[in-house]
């Protein structure tokens, strides 16, 4: 008996009261459906040859994948996925490789089993989700990412599964005729090639020569600013596609496997994107040029006429009418193709029949429009884009706005369109965790069957509600914006802090990061040269030599970090004003170098503006954005800090990072409120208690002039903190923390 039909005979319909339960059982039913139906375009002799090759490499994918089984499924090319090959999760969480059923006819084995190794190797080492969301939706963030870590795949399964490596060759080399298929397609939809899809598929070919022992040798026709970015940024790469664990760590720890993906990634983000970002920085502005040709065609600007010389006006008129005839050329074949269409549909109607009507000839959603075509980039000079792009310049900054959030638009899309044709698919990146997570929360407003609701009049009741809830969304639109913006302005003030401190961290962070190499072991993939040549010297045989070198898992400590801000009615005014500085420079560092971190504020209760598990979203800054408000609030009229600290400390404790701090920002003695003003909460007491557990390391400061007292308190203090130097001093304490956190 199949899987399929033994899972069936075990599930009680009638019995089971569980509604997963049943929605499994629906899925599983769907997804039967589904293959049959494939199959039943095949003939019974190739159905078996589907079906065979289907269970051989359902059964690999789950010995590369280890603890992740990934079903191979039957799929077939679709407009949103024209080669037919895909990785996916279903709503249970289950992860997923659709094959082209034809291929798995028609393709060499080999070529489908490279592919179905490469996607366990995914599932096995790739750790990209815990990646902030709004860092890895940056125009090519996500693009450079799969460029990188498609060979660190690659270059895992092959190092420890030999035979794969002999399968590279041929699912590779025929592979690299997606760059051209990319090139054209971008030409076609942006006007251009863009210089980071260009740079990421260098990237790859590099990485394979490397794999082939050839030396590097970049594409002769690459464009020179591009250029210049790979060869900046190789070698870098190259460290960082060798940084993987071996079978034995991987098998052994999830842990281990995090931190050489966060080391990865961590190089990717720091050494690499900010060279291969001006690239992407370059394609904007390209696309913000195509995007005005594009709304100026039919008449452009005489203004910018008058800054062209005559040979440059030439070629923009001659681009522009290059895309508008081939707009036209292509109206037409689309407008025959319908007017056949019609005309078969109107043969085989018959008596009685009818014909879906959608237009004079021309297919649905066109409205006798011409579809508006790229301008051809490419065919003008560097200096004639730059000519239109200091025009631009010069709009009002409105337009200007529109025109780059529309070009950052289209190459997101493009991005998107062409990540997904790439041999490497992420599978839980941060963009498809969160469209999954945002589903699983009811939040789809996709295709959905639900039963149908019997179409009524609303009551006066419902009249009522819903204008009562649209009231209260408005009230809470214009809090949220309030809020968001007070962030904002105090974020623009402390901006360059932010970026200073965030650099000199990072270059602390990239400093202990350096892959080392450590000898003394009897196997490796490495030897210590001068090491063997030492025991040569003293005799020892090549079956004894410990001169061989293994690569150390990334060491650095991992942290989590606690701010808890003292909003009692003394911090009124400037001071809370400069602490809320101090706040976001330390919460927006933090998040820049992807350290754990909560933000608190007390009084007579605890408030939580970000938690550990929430990134530094636009919801979490708009909610700190109400900080200062507590202060004149009428809980204000206490500071609880023995029972807010002990609160506090108790959250952090739970964390399983390595190096673990509260920082107590406060600038007045305890008043403790009738609720928190017992023995226990003696903050004297509840300091000495946790500096004793030794779980974590806590740190007072004092906020503003004569907060000595701090001292008496605290055994790490820093007391009468300028209100001026506040933002300062917590940059500086931060760094010290994490350059020097054993000997606080």
């Amino acid at each position: 008996m199949s899987k399929e039909s033994s899972e069936f005979k075990n599930v009680d319909i009638q019995k089971s009261s569980e509604p997963e339960a049943f929605g499994a059982l629906f899925r599983r039913s769907q997804d039967k459906e589904r293959e049959n139906r494939i199959l039943d375009q095949f003939t019974p002799e190739q159905q078996k040859i589907i079906k065979s090759r289907q269970r051989i490499l359902s059964s690999l994918a789950y010995f590369i994948g280890k603890d992740f089984e990934i079903p191979i499924e039957l799929g077939l090319p679709t407009p949103d996925c024209p080669s037919g090959w895909r990785q996916g999760q279903k709503a249970d969480g289950t992860v997923f490789l659709q094959m082209n059923a034809h291929d798995l006819l028609d393709k060499q084995m080999d070529f489908l089993r490279f592919v179905t190794c490469h996607e366990g190797g995914h599932r096995r080492i790739s750790r990209v989700e815990n990646i902030p969301l709004e860092e890895w939706r940056e125009n090519g963030f996500s693009f450079l990412m799969n460029a990188i870590e498609d060979p660190r795949d690659n270059n895992f399964v092959a190092d420890n599964y030999p035979i794969f490596a002999e399968q590279m060759k041929t699912a590779y080399e025929p592979d690299f005729d997606l760059e051209e298929q990319a090139k054209v397609k971008a030409e076609d939809k942006l006007g251009f090639t863009p210089l980071f899809m260009q740079a990421g598929f260098e990237y790859i070919k590099q990485w394979y020569r490397q794999r082939q022992n050839q030396p590097v040798e970049l594409t002769a026709d690459l464009p020179p600013e591009v250029k210049e970015v790979v060869e900046k940024t190789l070698e870098i790469a190259s460290r960082s596609w060798w940084l993987y664990p071996s079978k034995q760590e991987a098998d052994e720890s999830e842990d281990l496997i995090k931190r050489y993906a966060d080391a990865s990634y961590r190089l990717n983000r720091d050494l690499i994107w900010p060279e291969f970002k001006k690239l992407v920085e370059q394609d904007v502005k390209d696309q913000r040029t195509e995007e005005f040709l594009k709304e100026s065609a039919s008449s452009l600007p005489q203004e910018l006429k008058d800054k062209l010389t005559p040979e440059e006006a030439e070629m923009l008129e001659e681009a522009i009418q290059r895309a508008i005839k081939q707009a036209l050329e292509e109206g037409e074949n689309k407008e025959k193709v319908e007017d056949d269409k019609e005309k078969t549909d109107e043969g085989d109607k018959g008596e009685g029949g009818q014909v879906d009507e959608i237009g004079e000839g021309k297919s649905e959603g066109q409205d006798g429009e011409i579809e508006q075509k790229a301008i051809p980039l490419g065919s003008l000079s560097r200096e004639l884009r730059n000519k239109i792009g200091e025009y631009i310049d010069s709009l009002p900054q409105e337009e200007r706005d529109k025109l780059e959030e529309k070009a950052k638009k289209a190459l997101g899309d493009f991005e998107e369109e062409i990540g997904e044709e790439i041999a490497g698919k992420l599978a839980d990146d941060p963009q498809k965790k969160a469209t999954r997570e945002k589903e699983e929360n009811g939040d789809d407003t996709g295709d959905q069957t639900l039963p149908t609701e019997v179409s009524r009049e609303p009551s006066p009741e419902d009249l009522k509600r819903e204008k009562d809830l649209q009231n209260l969304r408005g009230k809470l639109e214009k809090i949220f914006e309030r809020d968001q913006g007070a962030y904002e302005q105090a974020r623009r003030e402390v901006m360059p802090i932010i970026n200073r401190l965030t650099d000199e961290l990072r270059d602390i962070f990239r400093e202990r990061r350096k892959v080392k190499h450590e000898a003394g072991h009897k196997t490796g993939p490495k030897i210590n040269i001068t090491k063997r040549i030492s025991e040569i010297a003293k005799g020892i045989l090549s079956i004894e030599s410990r001169a061989w070198e293994k690569r150390e898992a990334p060491g650095e400590k991992d942290y989590a970090i606690s701010l808890l801000v003292d909003l009692s009615g003394s911090m009124r005014g400037n001071k809370i004003a400069e602490t809320f500085k101090a706040v976001i420079v330390l919460a927006e560092v933090l998040n820049k170098l992807s350290i754990m971190s909560e933000i608190l504020g007390f009084n007579d209760r605890i408030y939580e503006y970000k938690s550990f598990k929430e990134r530094l979203s636009a919801e979490a800054r708009s909610k700190m954005g109400s900080m200062s408000l507590e202060v004149d609030s009428d809980r204000a009229l206490w500071n609880d800090d023995g029972w807010a600290v002990k609160e506090a400390s108790a959250r952090l404790v739970k964390r399983r990072e390595m190096a673990k701090f509260l920082i107590v920002l406060s600038d007045g003695e305890p008043e403790p409120s009738p609720a928190h003003n017992k023995k226990d909460y003696n903050l004297n007491k509840v300091v000495q208690d946790i500096e004793k557990g030794g779980e974590h390391k806590i740190i007072g400061l004092g906020i503003g002039p004569n907060t000595h007292h701090v001292a008496r308190y605290y055994h790490h203090n820093i007391a009468n903190v300028d209100l001026d130097e506040m933002a300062n001093r917590l940059g500086r304490l931060l760094k010290e923390m994490i350059v020097d956190y054993d000997k606080f």
